[in-house]
């Protein structure tokens, strides 16, 4: 990241400055060098950036209070959201200040030297898709943890976008295509030689295919690994006959806790009758009186559904029409 510091700071890095990173928590701690007389009233913050350009954590600091000494000590925890993929990357440390809300003037920076590799599910080896109409069927070599033994994974996710852009880490924007909930995976374990197939959206004809691994954490799902698909052929694909369940191993290096059928933890019942609106088809969806073929396409793309009335999210399904439908679904 190249830093455009201001010309005239108000307050500096001081020696002694540095961060942890622990999980999902970025600790920061740093001594603040300031002209004391030129506080006046600005809002500050400390954040951590990556040399490409992607912010991991920002720790408020609301006035900075003088106190006579021109040095002010910080120390204190923010939530980390590292960029998806390994790395390995540079981090750099900035102070910014502002005011209303705006921190957009950077005051000092400081870049640390060892580059950083993000421990965060991932995918490893060939990943490959096919088409088949409304579904897709992902091969994946290895889907891994490599934390600690200890440390499980929050519900694993896959989700296929036709992306406006290359995917780089980040924010992106897009048009979703599939998605399917895996579970949740022990550190130091993975799943290998897996096949998954779900319901999928129509197939834009133009787009950047990424296939990304997202996580649920108490931030919401974020994106841990991604890779870039080559656009595959809509043609018939010639399966074997298996029972289908959505984690399928060709090998024994799977866990024994690894569940036959994981599958997102839902917030309330599930109706035992009902068109499933996880997996079902859009054509099944459409058979359901008052869902248009549009709404039913939108409720695939906009999978998975950690409970029933997440449904609304999808364009064109309100709290009026959801409750006239609530019967003839389910999770």
């Amino acid at each position: 990241m190249t830093l455009a510091l201001a010309s005239n700071p108000v307050a500096r890095l001081g020696h002694s400055h540095g961060y942890r990173l622990d999980g999902d928590l970025a600790h920061l701690n740093a001594e603040i060098l300031c002209d004391e007389a030129r506080l006046s009233g600005q809002d500050w913050a400390l954040q951590l950036w990556t040399d490409a350009g992607t912010k991991i954590a920002e720790l408020p600091l609301g006035l900075l209070q003088p106190n006579g000494t021109g040095c002010i000590a910080i120390n204190g925890t923010a939530t980390a959201l590292p960029p998806a993929g390994e790395g390995p990357h540079i981090v750099s440390m900035i102070l910014v200040s502002g005011f209303g809300g705006q921190l957009d003037r950077i005051e000092d920076g400081a870049s640390y030297t060892q580059p950083v590799s993000f421990l965060q599910p991932r995918l490893r080896g060939t990943v490959c898709c096919g088409f088949t109409n409304e579904q897709i069927t992902f091969d994946i070599a290895r889907i891994e943890n490599p934390r600690d033994a200890d440390n499980i994974s929050g519900t694993l996710a896959l989700e296929l976008w036709a992306l406006d852009s290359p995917y780089g880490g980040g924010a992106w924007s897009g048009i979703p295509v599939a998605s399917l909930i895996l579970g949740t995976l022990n550190g130091q374990s993975e799943w290998s030689g897996s096949r998954f197939t779900t319901h999928a959206g129509p197939l834009p004809p133009t787009g950047h295919l990424t296939l990304m691994l997202r996580e649920w954490t108490p931030a919401g799902y974020v994106t841990r690994d991604y890779r870039t698909l080559a656009r595959p052929s809509i043609a018939p694909i010639k399966l074997e006959a298996r029972p289908q369940t959505p984690v399928e191993t060709k090998s024994q290096t799977a866990p024994k806790s690894i569940p036959a059928k994981p599958a997102a933890k839902a917030t309330e019942p599930a109706s035992a009758t009902g068109i499933s609106i996880n997996s079902a088809s859009a054509g099944e969806l459409r058979a359901v009186k008052g869902i248009s073929d549009g709404l039913a396409r939108a409720i695939v793309a906009g999978r998975p559904y950690a409970k029933l009335d997440d449904v609304v999210r999808a364009k064109g399904m309100g709290p009026k029409l959801l409750a006239k439908l609530r019967a003839d679904l389910k999770l």
